[in-house]
């Protein structure tokens, strides 16, 4: 009995034996798990086209490496006050979106990490960006920013409001628009022949079909206290007080894309990302988009753009360079393209239809940059153009503002 029972612990010490050994063996074998690192992204969208397409981005990088996480963070509204509090607070997300006008704010307090590596990766063709575009996110020679997209304006009009008041093609210089956008305005059921912002974005465009500019090519110089500027906001202004035209405000929209969504404004200048919104939120209304108005020197336009970014203080350089040559290489710029419906900043990207009226403004545009600390200078046009339009400031004495305010500016220490 006691023969019995050695041998069944024998036996029972043999499979246990046995087992340990094909266990130890499975994990031998089984292929190690992957650590991953998140980064964080922040951005902000305009609108559920923008957001839907950077979430998909997100998903399609996600999905090609998988040991990188993206945490990401939409922020609606006030953007470029929330990240500079958040450079401030020390707290700035690894990646990010920032916008032409004041991107040289970020750059020049050493807020942005430099990306001349990117000049000698041949695989990622630096070389394929447009120059105008990527110089604007330069400062001494280096990078500090990649265009993600662009467009110039153009005019979206309403072809079904131009067939009721016959008028059988847009308007080609500032004369026509005006008569034009008399004739499409009917106050009674609260539609106008044109809505248009007190912006500096919207505005500037004219100065320049005036024979105008507001800084010198090297933005050193402020030139916006000219004859050619008064004569363009006399246009410009001059469409509201006539009233031909009408702030968004006046219509209850929030901008001018959402007047000429619900049909409040039978034209509007505006740029590619009207289009999605048409697509998304207003797909009954029949539409055409043309170049700008020409001026008493020809055309002119701006080249809107914002790029990707990484923060200086970035502790995941690698995985966040990797995230930004995906989106910014030619395959991703390529998806994102035609998930938000913009024009890609790369020049091996090709175009999406519908996007011709505004690349081919690209040659009368000049690029919506400005030099470090000019955001109350750029509110102040914004000011002046409003004040103009009702009737508080003359356009004289709103040009002689706006060259004092750009001048304190640009001569801040």
């Amino acid at each position: 009995m006691r023969k019995l029972h050695i041998l069944a612990n024998i036996a029972i010490g043999a499979v246990l034996v046995l087992s340990m050994t094909l266990i130890s063996g499975a994990r031998a074998t089984a292929a190690p798990s992957r650590a991953t690192t998140t980064i964080s992204f922040v951005s902000w969208s305009s609108t559920p086209v923008e957001l839907a397409a950077v979430k998909q981005l997100i998903t399609n990088f996600e999905s090609k490496y998988k040991s990188i996480k993206i945490s990401y963070t939409d922020v609606a509204n006030n953007y470029q006050t929330v990240m500079k509090a958040r450079m401030v607070a020390g707290t700035a997300p690894d990646v990010f979106w920032m916008n032409s006008d004041y991107n040289q704010d970020f750059i020049r307090t050493n807020q942005l990490r430099n990306l001349d590596f990117l000049k000698s990766d041949k695989t990622y063709g630096l070389n394929q960006f447009y120059k105008s575009l990527l110089s604007g996110y330069e400062y001494k020679g280096h990078i500090y920013g990649i265009p993600k997209d662009y467009s110039t304006l153009a005019i979206f009009y309403n072809k079904s409001m131009f067939k009721a008041a016959g008028i059988s093609k847009p308007p080609t210089t500032w004369s026509q628009f005006q008569t034009d956008a008399a004739k499409l305005t009917d106050k009674s059921k609260k539609v106008y022949g044109a809505v248009i912002s007190a912006d500096n974005a919207r505005w500037l465009p004219f100065v320049f079909a005036a024979g105008g500019s507001y800084l010198n090519k090297s933005l050193t110089k402020v030139t916006i206290n000219s004859a050619a500027a008064k004569q363009a906001l006399d246009w410009y202004a001059g469409l509201v007080q006539k009233g031909y035209a009408a702030l968004p405000s006046t219509v209850g929209a929030g901008w001018n894309g959402e007047a000429f969504g619900r049909e409040n404004a039978a034209m509007v200048f505006e740029g590619n990302w009207l289009t999605g919104v048409m697509q998304s939120t207003y797909p009954s209304v029949s539409y055409g988009t043309a170049p700008l108005p020409t001026g008493p020197k020809g055309a002119g336009n701006y080249a809107f753009s914002s790029a990707w970014v990484i923060s200086a203080k970035t502790k995941h350089l690698k995985e966040s360079t990797q995230f930004l040559k995906y989106v910014t290489g030619k395959a991703g710029m390529a998806v994102w393209s035609k998930l938000s419906g913009y024009i890609g900043s790369r020049k091996d990207v090709k175009p999406l239809p519908g996007t011709k009226v505004f690349v081919d403004q690209v040659k009368h545009s000049q690029t919506y940059f400005f030099p470090p600390g000019f955001t109350n200078a750029l509110s102040a046009i914004n000011t002046d153009i409003q004040k103009v339009m009702e009737g508080k400031e003359t356009s004289a004495q709103a040009i002689s503002d706006m060259a004092t305010q750009a001048n304190v500016a640009l001569n801040a220490p």
